[in-house]
């Protein structure tokens, strides 16, 4: 579970959340992948406190469980399912470090709730995401986090989209608010930028079958883990940045690969309340280096 939600943004600037009657090749839901498996490492990122340093792998896959179902002209829902899997994996750390090896899992259910208008320029939406985060040791309440948005979006042309929103993260838990952010705006018809709650892509449609972009997101997470017989909270902070290329591979099937370096990264254990643990060996990583494939589907 990425610590920083997405805050709505990929629904409150989607064609299909303003209403418009979208063109014969235009899908409503284009800035939506409707399907993507993908793997992601990163490595190398030494701890500043201690002796050791981390590696990280994730698999995760994502797929929209249907087509947005409608409530009257104006309002639709959109619910989504998201598993991911993540390994870390610690090298060169001394006797007593407070970390172990783990596999951890996070099975989520986001929905997204959008209403709009045919005839209005403005965009509302909210957003809630149960999951299960766990290294499903002992499965309790203290396993699930539920994150919740708000948000509102405003069409300034065809080709800008600007919005912002409220999260809540862990709402019935060591809840904490995150105000954001977001917009599209497609300069040239081969020119996109968009940031999308705590991601931001700059993407050239070179051909049309090649993309190249540039590629800034969070990439951390949270989970629940069952120590000595205690809730633990493991808290990884990370975000990423680097150069990605895509290349569809038939239809809207497409293929991505990428490359960077990670930064910012932190890791924290807490309580399952939120009190700081074993902070004199943990705390700041140094950068490291990633990779990153995915397969993907875009549209229905």
């Amino acid at each position: 579970m990425t610590k920083r939600p997405l805050l709505l943004a990929a629904a409150l600037i989607s064609p299909f959340a303003h209403g418009a009657e979208p063109e014969p090749d235009e899908n409503p839901l284009m800035y939506f992948d409707v399907f993507r498996a993908s793997g992601y490492g990163a490595f190398g990122m030494d701890f500043d406190k201690s002796h050791g340093q981390l590696d990280l792998w994730q698999v995760e896959a994502q797929t929209f469980l249907s087509k947005p179902i409608n409530f009257g002209p104006d309002l639709s829902l959109l619910p989504l399912f998201r598993y991911e899997a993540t390994f870390l994996r610690y090298d060169g750390i001394l006797p007593g470090f407070p970390l172990k090896d783990e596999d951890l899992h996070s099975l989520e259910l986001p929905l997204y709730l959008i209403h709009s208008a045919k005839d209005s320029p403005w965009i509302f939406g909210a957003y809630l995401k149960p999951s299960l985060s766990t290294d499903f040791d002992h499965i309790d309440s203290d396993d699930i986090f539920v994150d919740a948005a708000v948000g509102a979006g405003y069409k300034f042309s065809d080709s800008f989209y600007l919005g912002a929103g409220v999260a809540i993260t862990d709402a019935f838990g060591n809840d904490t608010l995150f105000p954001g952010i977001a917009f599209l705006w497609a300069p040239t018809e081969d020119l996109t930028f968009q940031l999308i709650g705590p991601a931001f892509t700059a993407t050239w449609e070179a051909t049309e079958n090649w993309r190249f972009g540039v590629d800034v997101r969070a990439a951390g997470g949270v989970w629940n883990i069952d120590d000595n017989n205690q809730s633990r909270v493991i808290d990884f902070t990370s975000y990423r940045a680097g150069l990605h290329a895509q290349r569809r591979i038939c239809d809207t099937w497409w293929v991505e690969g990428g490359a960077g370096v990670t930064l910012a990264n932190e890791m924290d254990l807490k309580t399952s309340d939120g009190l700081g643990l074993n902070e004199a060996v943990l705390g700041d990583l140094d950068e490291g280096v990633y990779g990153y494939f995915a397969v993907k589907k875009e549209v229905w």
